[in-house]
């Protein structure tokens, strides 16, 4: 059963951040390096320590094992609980700063839309050379659905979602009970939408559609 932790401001911040989330990935493989994440991220090392050093204070990121070269300890580092940790957010935290929580929550969606909008450039001049793509030219989707339902109802949705989602699906999620003020409020009939966005880090990146980290300029 996957363990529920709240999520802060800070781990906003991560969690919006592609370059420390393709960190945490790439060291729940097997324990790495700087110097083998900086060969992974094409980047320098020296880049990477910041980043490195921000998740292990947010106890993401730990030392699994030390190696001597010569004169110098090279540290292997590892993802901590990547699978089985849920975060949730701080609602007050984010109602205290809700520019800031905005501004986090629309930088993992931006990239998505951009994406999206750079497919359909693709398509629109792979059309005027003769060619009809059937496919997105790169790795995202964006797709909605709608439906009739309980409060109740909805709220029972969300540990299906979750554990339908990436390749841990045979997770089991327990979502967190929502109070409701009233059986009529628990009971009332809405219309709901949901919209699922996804899109390769990699792809975005690329393309230079990642917002740039303000803890970086």
């Amino acid at each position: 059963m996957a363990q529920w932790k709240t999520q802060s401001i800070d781990l906003m911040k991560i969690f919006s951040d592609p370059r420390r989330l393709r960190i945490l990935h790439l060291a729940s493989e097997q324990p790495i390096t700087v110097k083998q994440l900086a060969a992974e991220l094409n980047e320098h090392p020296s880049r990477l320590y910041y980043h490195v050093k921000k998740l292990e204070d947010a106890e993401l990121l730990a030392v699994a094992e030390t190696k001597q070269l010569g004169n110098l300890v090279e540290k292997y580092y590892q993802t901590i609980n990547m699978d089985d940790v849920l975060y949730r957010g701080d609602l007050q935290a984010q109602a205290e700063q809700p520019e800031v929580a905005l501004s986090l929550t629309y930088r993992l969606i931006e990239p998505a839309l951009k994406l999206y909008e750079k497919s359909l450039a693709k398509l629109r001049e792979e059309r005027k050379h003769g060619e009809e793509l059937n496919e997105m030219p790169y790795h995202v989707t964006i797709n909605s659905s709608s439906d009739r339902m309980t409060a109740k109802e909805w709220r029972e949705s969300f540990p299906a979602i979750m554990k339908a989602l990436g390749k841990n699906e045979k997770k089991d999620y327990e979502w967190p009970e929502r109070s409701f003020t009233s059986e009529e409020e628990a009971n009332k009939v809405g219309t709901y939408q949901y919209v699922l966005l996804s899109y390769r880090i990699e792809d975005a990146e690329e393309l230079g559609v990642v917002t740039e980290n303000e803890e970086e300029k």
